[in-house]
């Protein structure tokens, strides 16, 4: 099934991607559906782990979590340089491969080093799912069909999440917890062998050929530019070093200055002494883009409101309603069912609304604005009076959250054309660093207070944030004239 040409472009103005582009992305669903059931299954094993490798409180079995989404974070950034430049096709077989592998390794793994070991290999093969999803999508599907396009594939986080509880919570009962790895990790190796069948050639539009000017080889960066950049990575380096003596807050705060510092230095070094690398050249771009900095603070905001409901919303359901283990468990899928209609629904509403006559930018909006309601909720389920309330409560914000998060990311592929990957790697970088951090810090307020009110009440506030940076700069920010226009 070569995948090459994918519009059909009878219209010119209205140009509509064919079948074999939507296969594709349903191939995408089902590996964002393997990321989350590798991903997810931790927090609905936190009980046997717990008693298993003798974690005594919430904020430590926090940084269990966080030690998936710390190389989550840090590799984004490679990530989304390196699927600018390799093969889309084999690159997302291999990051599939390597995810898989360790899935199934954590089977094993005899005490809780080694469980943290398998949690940052996890990360480090996972980090490549989003930035080769979202640069494959806006290669096959034209402005309008993006939000429908990624709502299709990011909808595999929810239905990931949906049939989690009901494999791992039958297969750690009756098997041990450990049954559930060796499991969702063989499956991944399934999925690649269906994807180097199916999806064959190069992954590229065709609805116009693409003009792209040819790059004559630069000069070398300056040494003191280089030295900048080698000085920022040695400091990181450096802090997360201290983690021996200082244990885990110092390895994120390492990993956080590796993230953050590249940016601050392209930030600062005039773009004229950035020439001569594609990939400096490109991140000191990127850094003067104002769509940049507005799609950080959504990405901070959404992402942390989404990997807290993601990782906690079992053991809410366990510690704060009193349900066992099972039960807990699979009453968690009614928020990741409504989750997965949030996806497609608000990627199906954007979509319409295009196809109205709206700018493809306006209908996302309105689409994130009538999802941001549903999120308030969360202010309201620390006091939900019974459980059938509550259900309800983590179902309206787990629908409006992922309507919000499938129109989100239709707007990182409209920063730049031509660094993508490296747009939405930053991007992922930021919003799962934040994820991360906020992990121990969820698990502590519930040491403290014996609740998870509070934090629901952060998250279903944070994603307003995001909201009001779109609404008021993206309309008055411009993509750059020397980037091929998007929409």
């Amino acid at each position: 099934m070569p995948v090459r040409s994918v519009y059909k472009p009878a219209d010119p103005n209205l140009p509509r991607a064919d079948g074999r582009a939507w296969g594709v992305c349903w191939l995408m669903f089902a590996a964002t559906v393997l990321t989350y059931v590798d991903r997810q299954a931790v927090a609905l094993l936190r009980d046997p782990i717990r008693e298993d490798f003798g974690i005594g409180s919430n904020a430590e079995f926090g940084w269990v979590i966080a030690a998936f989404y710390l190389p989550y974070a840090l590799l984004q950034v490679p990530a989304g340089y390196l699927v600018d430049r390799w093969d889309l096709r084999r690159t997302y077989a291999l990051a599939v491969a390597w995810w898989s592998m360790a899935a199934t390794l954590t089977a094993f793994v005899p005490e809780l080093g080694y469980l943290f070991a398998c949690r940052i290999l996890l990360g480090i093969g996972e980090s490549f799912n989003w930035p080769v999803a979202l640069k494959v999508t806006s290669r096959i599907l034209p402005p309008g069909d993006r939000g429908l396009g990624n709502g299709i594939f990011n909808s595999g986080a929810a239905v990931g999440a949906l049939i989690t509880p009901a494999i791992v919570t039958y297969l750690a009962t009756r098997f041990g917890w450990r049954s559930s790895y060796a499991v969702v990790g063989s499956a991944g190796f399934v999925w690649v062998l269906c994807w180097l069948v199916l999806v064959r050639g190069e992954l590229r539009l065709s609805m116009a050929p693409r003009v792209e000017k040819a790059v004559a080889p630069g000069r070398p960066l300056p040494i003191w530019v280089i030295a900048a950049f080698l000085g920022s990575g040695l400091a990181a380096l450096g802090v997360a070093a201290l983690g021996f003596r200082h244990g885990q807050p110092a390895i994120q705060a390492g990993i956080a200055l590796a993230i953050v510092g590249p940016l601050a230095i392209a930030a600062i070094i005039p773009r004229k002494d950035l020439v001569g690398a594609s990939w400096a050249e490109g991140l000191g771009r990127i850094v003067r883009t104002p769509r940049f900095w507005i799609l950080v603070v959504v990405s901070v905001s959404i992402n942390v409101c989404w990997h807290v409901q993601l990782n906690w919303i079992p053991s809410y359901l366990h510690d704060d309603r009193g349900l066992k283990f099972a039960a807990g468990n699979y009453f968690s899928i009614i928020p990741f069912l409504a989750a997965d209609l949030g996806n497609l629904g608000g990627g199906w509403f954007s979509r319409r609304l295009a196809a109205a006559g709206r700018p493809a930018g306006r209908a996302r909006l309105i689409v994130m604005s009538l999802a941001m309601p549903m999120i308030l909720v969360g202010l309201g389920i620390g006091r939900a009076g019974d459980l059938p309330t509550s259900l309800v409560l983590l179902a309206a914000m787990a629908f409006g959250t992922a309507a919000y998060m499938a129109n989100y990311f239709a707007f990182t592929q409209e920063v730049s054309d031509r660094h993508t990957g490296m747009v939405v790697g930053y991007l992922g970088a930021l919003g799962n660093l934040a994820a991360a951090g906020f992990q121990p810090i969820t698990g502590l307020v519930k040491d403290q207070t014996g609740s998870y009110a509070i934090i629901f009440g952060i998250i279903g506030l944070a994603p307003l944030l995001g909201l009001a940076a779109l609404a008021v700069g993206w309309g008055s920010s411009r993509q750059p004239k020397s980037e091929l226009e998007v929409g």
